[in-house]
């Protein structure tokens, strides 16, 4: 496959008197002199917990996200459900893009969902669509942030994008070129933008987050104030949830904030496992990971939100292309909990130098769980240069555990515990596995067909490609398997796109987005399956 640029040539500097010196900017002078950025719309710097940030720059000498967001990401589209995979193995590593200063890493919200739905998939309870007021001020309470994104806009048609976190406000916001545009949220929080044109443009926004949703304790709450807030679970999760709760030791005798330290302290202490859970429903699955313990970052956020809702706590599922944990409501604020179960490594797509400083978690990590800000901690360490093996605990206190990996030794799914196959349409609760032991590893050991059939053998840089094929084992269809897909040169170089789900068939159809950070050249496009 050719990956195709448009290459530019910089003219070389002219001899002769110098009559502009450049000087880098100072945002301490910014901040005091309350200069705006080139735009007018926000203000150059911002002064925060984290330190004084410089906003947005001009987009040629600053470029934005590598990756864009919204495009086919709508509230309506095949994202905006989620369904449990089996697959508890530790993944390897994960790309992570960051649009936000300071970074959020890798707790960019992008995904949430706060109900179960009679098929045991999470959703969304209220999708009607509201519209997020621009302007006003921060508080003292309050964190900022700048945005700067790529965002592909879709004609009168809402796309998704991220936030840095739960109720989000927006105090200013900019697009280029300039186009009437408006944001709104569902009932779950969720970003869209939406716009006349179809094109990609450039959204620079300031924000603003009340401090304390970042690691404060839970409040001090009613259970019947939370329960007017909790959305409902289904009829068939509510025994065996209560079973769940029994079995923990958690009821609502319990003080609500008892009893959410309690689920937090439970599933933190679940563990990544290569031998996959046996169920082959996703209520048996739910029953297998809260017994077992077992799952990785996914499966302990899925387990925890069911268990949950079923208490009476309101409770969302949140997620994005690296991690996923949970947010919980006292009545007052949304709090962000991370359950941990983190990837091996955290690739950094694109993040700024800062990082943002939340306070510190109120909740102790065990000894073999690891957060997902100590993830992102190692890799900014790496990135950054700076010595110390396996990276230094991050201010949440939590300690690589020696992880497992994937059931065949195999490259984990691209989501630090969240399986790539999200990013692209639905993944299933079931596969084709047996139950047993030996029929499972003579599945395992049977000759494999992989087909492949690409969309087009010329591609540019962060567009999609689509890509088609079919899995079968023994003669018989891989139902429910995930693909791999990577880019490989003739060097052995490998860059991973991400990966596909194939359905009850055996067969697979859909589009991975190819990095903007990849070189251009010529490539093999290579798919492979764990096991």
């Amino acid at each position: 496959m050719l990956l195709a640029m448009i290459a530019a040539t910089l003219p070389a500097r002219a001899a002769g008197p110098v009559l502009h010196e450049y000087f880098e900017p100072d945002p301490s002078d910014d901040l005091r002199l309350k200069a705006t950025t080139a735009h007018g719309a926000m203000p150059a710097a911002i002064n925060t917990p984290s330190g004084i940030l410089s906003g947005p720059g001009d987009y040629k000498e600053t470029p934005p996200s590598r990756n864009a967001y919204g495009g086919n990401s709508t509230p309506e589209s095949v994202d905006a459900t989620y369904r449990i995979d089996r697959d508890t193995s530790r993944p390897e590593s994960v790309s992570y893009d960051d649009p936000f200063t300071p970074s959020v890493a890798p707790y960019k919200r992008l995904y949430a969902y706060d109900m179960i739905s009679e098929g045991l998939e999470l959703v969304v309870r209220d999708k009607a669509l509201r519209r997020v007021p621009i302007g006003g001020a921060a508080t003292p309470a309050e964190d900022q942030f700048y945005a700067e994104l790529l965002v592909d806009l879709s004609a009168n048609v809402p796309v998704r994008i991220p936030t840095p976190g739960p109720d989000t406000r927006v105090l200013a916001a900019h697009l280029e070129p300039q186009l009437d545009f408006e944001l709104l949220r569902d009932g779950a929080d969720n970003f869209f933008i939406l716009a006349r044109e179809r094109r990609r443009a450039r959204l620079l926004m300031q924000l603003s987050v009340v401090r304390a949703v970042f690691g404060n304790p839970f409040g001090n709450a009613d259970w019947s104030i939370l329960s007017a807030h909790a959305s409902p679970v289904p009829e068939l999760v509510r025994a065996p949830a209560a079973q769940m709760l029994a079995q923990i030791g958690i009821s609502r005798a319990m003080p609500p904030r008892e009893a959410v330290s309690a689920l937090v302290a439970y599933f933190r202490s679940f563990a990544a496992s290569s031998e996959w859970p046996q169920g082959r429903s996703t209520l048996a699955l739910y029953r297998e990971l809260v017994t077992a313990k077992k799952g990785v970052c996914r499966h302990r956020s899925y387990a925890f939100t069911i268990t949950a809702l079923a208490l009476g706590i309101p409770t969302r599922f949140v997620r994005n292309e690296a991690h996923a944990w949970v947010e919980v409501f006292d009545g007052a604020l949304w709090h962000r909990v991370d359950l941990g179960g983190a990837a091996g490594r955290l690739d950094f797509e694109f993040v700024t130098a800062q990082s943002h400083l939340p306070p510190a978690d109120p909740y102790p990590w065990p000894q073999s769980s690891e957060s997902g800000a100590s993830m992102a901690e190692r890799a900014l360490t790496s990135a950054r240069g700076a010595p110390g093996p396996g990276g230094p605990q991050s201010a949440q206190g939590s300690q690589a555990p020696s992880g497992a990996q994937g059931p065949t030794g195999a490259r984990g799914p691209s989501g630090a515990g969240l399986s790539s196959s999200q990013n692209a349409g639905r993944s299933s609760t079931t596969d084709s596995s047996d139950n047993s032991e030996a029929e499972r590893n003579e599945r395992i050991a049977a000759p494999t067909a992989l087909t492949l059939a690409v969309g087009s053998d010329r591609v540019l840089r962060g567009a999609p490609l689509e890509f088609s094929g079919s899995v079968e084992a023994g003669g018989e269809p891989c139902a429910f398997a995930r693909v791999d897909i990577d880019l490989e040169k003739s060097d052995g170089d490998r860059r991973s796109l991400g990966a596909l789900p194939t359905d009850a068939e055996g067969r697979f159809l859909g589009e991975l987005t190819v990095p903007l950070s990849i070189a251009v050249g010529n490539y093999m496009v290579t798919a492979s399956t764990p096991g």
